[in-house]
Parts: C-alpha cells; structure tokens; sequence
C-alpha cells in the first residue's frame, strides 16, 4: 500500500487489515478503551492507565539502556533504542505522573488526561520493550527534536511540524521517555496548549513505581512498523455499482435474516429524498443523539461558506504536506426518509449504518480526489471524505437502540431520517447503499460490491 492509500485509510478512521487487537493492560480502574490514530506517525495510539499511590523506589540489576535521537533526512528524526538485557526476578513497574499542569485531570471514559476547559490533551503510552532489543522508531514530518536528561531518565523530544491546513498551526510535541537501566519507554503525546516550561517540568516529575500486575503494553506499533517495511503488495479497490442495481424512491431493498442479527433481517424502503442549504429538521448526530448545528449555520439559517483546499500528501521523509489549491465550494445537505421493517421472527436491533458515494465515468467511489492535481480534497466543513458517511439520523425514541440503531419487534416498522452533507460538484452523481460488501483477495486487493442501491441524485 502507498503512503496515500494508507493516509486515507486513516482519514477514514478504519483500523488497517489484520490490525492486532492485542492492546495495554492496567493495573488500578478498567475504564473504556478508545481506539485513534496518529497520521503522522502512521501507527495506532494506546493509553495506559496510571497507578495512583507512590511506592519506594526499588533497586534493578540491568545493564545501561541506550538510545538516541538524530535527524535522518529532511522531514525525518529517527529514534534508537538499544535495550539492556534485565534480571529475570525484576518486578512489574508502571509510570506516575507527579504533576500536571492545571486544568488536567485523569480522563476515566477517554484514557489518559483531559483538560476540559481548553480541549487539552495528555495522551501516554507505557511499554516494556524486549530484553536485548534494538529499535528504529521512524519520526516523518519532523522538523526538530530535542535531548533533555532528568534523574533517572533520558527524554527525547520530538517536534513534528504544523499541519498545513488552518485548524492545526502549532507544531506536534510528542516525548519519548527512556528510564535508565530499564527496558521501559514512556510514550507521551501532548497538546500545545502545554508551554515548554510546563512540558519539562511535567518529564521532571514523571517516575517509574512497583506493581503487581503488567501495566505496560504487550503490542508495540514500532515493532509491527518494522515487520511490515518489507511488504510490497500494493492496496487495490475495485468498486462495484451494477446500473441493474439501482433503486428509487418508493422501491424496498431487503437483508434477508440469517441469525447474525443487526445487519440483516429488515427491509429499507426509500420514502422520499431532500436537497437542502438549512439544518431544519436535523438535531441528531450520526448516532441519534441530540446536537447542536448552530456553528455551521449563517444568520439566515443556512450552511456556512465551505473551503476547498486540494492537499497533496508529502512522504513524510524528503516531502511534505502541500496546498496546492483552495476554492469556494458550496455545501448542501441530503435528507433522506426511510422506513426499516423488522422481517425477522425475533427481535432485532439493526444497526443504520448506509454509505453514500458516487458514479463517475462509470466508477464507484467513496471519495472523490482531483487525480490530475494528485491531491485530495480536504473541505472546511466535513475533512476528508467524510461525505460518504451520514452526520445525523433520527430515530423516534421508542424504537432507538444502541448509538445508531433501531430496535424493532417481528414485523414492526419505523421511519428514520438521515441526512448526509454533499458537495455542490456531485449532487447529482449521488447514490446511498445500506450494505457495502467487502472482500479481500490474496493478493493485498479488495472488491467493494455496493449490491443493490438507491439513486438520491438531484
């Protein structure tokens, strides 16, 4: 897979195939774990939770841990870790912030540390790396670094530049801290709403404290990294949208019920289909719950001006992110009216999960780039892509099930509206499935089969 393709994978926020599951585990609460990905490191985060009571420091019999941190090329720092080989008898240690800057407290539905006032965010991830290891950590669309040594351990920063677009103007800081004479690493991302100061004084009182249990993480993303710098097979997606396929309004698409339960058994009949400039009508978010569209909306009620800019990925190395181009292009809404019907013999709750996308020359796709800028668009209203993917659905109460989702009794029905933003260069070219089929085949390709579809053009 090219770096493009792997970007928009990350846009899209849907983890890569054969993405291990295998994450962190913790010692002190169980909270919820939350899945995100960093585009600029290309790998997946993971937070740890941290032990809260301090505990004497214990003695370790390891040899010296060494690592470092250089610049390898334009846009790339490279980070080494040459790990020690430790006695076998050592106990389990974990991290402990002994500070934090005001505003921060522990995130218990969010891991890590939230600064609720300002959007803050300190996001760490704790490891144990292998006994006797060495380690290339790959830094792309870095711009700077920095060594700082504080008792007992060594912190290699990172500075990653501003993104080009306009909501992400200050560089990155992520912080690799190395404790002496172990094998763990502290991984800490923060927001740059934390001052240098702040940020050293935060790695000066960071320590390592004896467990019990494991609290690192098991699955570590650099090592994976490493695995797979050795494939070559390029990602490949064939969309299929058969014309033979296409449905209208007041035509019923049926999943016939075969005991998986939330993805089949229930009809989708199209009621009717709405192009619209206003929010009226749409209070929800894409899982049903209530939202307030107030920001995207002028004076008069209507969507606000939409920029376009074509962003044209740089590798991270010797390139980097350009703008090549921004326009003004307007953005609608599309609210669509269906009615799902429960045609199974039990219960079911059916999760409402319909793509939008586009033919185009006879292609189907799910997002639409200028190939010949070989760039993607990025609009100021929806980010990347995210026209294919629905932003509110109504559901009337009785019927709501978990996030978006319907519960409905054997034959029951239910109406459900659902509305999508659109481009002013596609309206016309829009079609909405309610199962997108995907299969992989062996040589690192992938089939989409949108099967049968309504036509929501205008």
């Amino acid at each position: 897979m090219n770096m493009n393709d792997y970007r928009q994978m990350l846009d899209k926020v849907t983890p890569r195939d054969g993405l291990k599951d295998e994450i962190i585990s913790q010692c002190a609460e169980k909270p919820r774990i939350t899945h995100s990905f960093s585009k600029r490191k290309l790998a997946p985060i993971f937070a740890a939770a941290v032990v809260a009571a301090a505990t004497p420091a214990t003695i370790f019999a390891y040899e010296a841990i060494t690592s470092k941190i250089e610049k390898t090329a334009k846009y790339e720092n490279t980070l080494t870790i040459q790990t020690p080989v430790s006695n076998p008898v050592s106990e389990f240690m974990n991290y402990e912030f002994g500070w934090l800057p005001d505003g921060y407290a522990y995130a218990v539905d969010n891991w890590g540390y939230d600064n609720t006032e300002n959007g803050g965010r300190i996001a760490p991830l704790f490891y144990r790396l292998p006994d006797d290891t060495s380690l290339e950590i790959s830094l792309p669309f870095s711009v700077d670094y920095e060594t700082y040594k504080s008792d007992g351990k060594t912190a290699f920063i990172n500075y990653q530049e501003a993104n080009v677009l306009s909501f992400d103007t200050t560089p990155l800081r992520e912080i690799f801290i190395s404790f002496d004479n172990t094998s763990y690493v502290l991984d800490i991302t923060i927001s740059d709403d934390i001052s240098e100061e702040e940020m050293l004084k935060l790695i000066d009182n960071t320590k390592l404290v004896p467990t019990d249990e494991i609290c690192y993480g098991t699955y570590i993303p650099w090592i994976e990294e490493a695995d797979e710098a050795n494939e070559t097979d390029e990602y490949e997606e064939k969309a299929i949208a058969a014309e033979e396929n296409v449905r209208h309004i007041g035509d019923t698409i049926s999943f016939p019920f075969s005991g998986v339960g939330m993805l089949d058994g229930f009809d989708v009949t199209l009621n009717s289909v709405e192009h619209t400039d206003r929010f009226d009508g749409i209070n929800t978010d894409a899982c049903g719950d209530p939202k307030d569209y107030s920001e995207l909306m002028d004076e008069n009620g209507n969507i606000i001006e939409n920029i376009r800019q074509c962003v044209k990925y740089g590798d991270g190395i010797n390139t980097t992110d350009e703008i090549i181009s921004e326009e003004i292009l307007p953005m609608h809404i599309v609210k669509v009216n269906v009615t799902y019907t429960n045609t199974s013999d039990l219960e079911n709750e059916i999760t409402i999960s319909p793509t939008m996308f586009i033919k185009d020359n006879g292609k189907a796709t799910t997002h639409w780039e200028d190939s010949e800028k070989d760039c993607s668009y990025f609009d100021s209203i929806v980010g990347f892509y995210r026209q294919s993917n629905f932003f509110s659905v109504d559901v009337a109460p009785e019927y709501k099930g978990e996030k978006n989702a319907v519960i409905l009794q054997p034959g029951e029905s239910t109406d459900v509206q659902i509305a999508f933003f659109v481009d002013d260069n596609v309206k016309d070219k829009i079609n909405l499935s309610f199962r997108v089929s995907t299969t992989f085949h062996s040589n690192n390709s992938c089939t989409c089969d949108f099967g049968e579809y309504f036509d929501i053009s205008q």
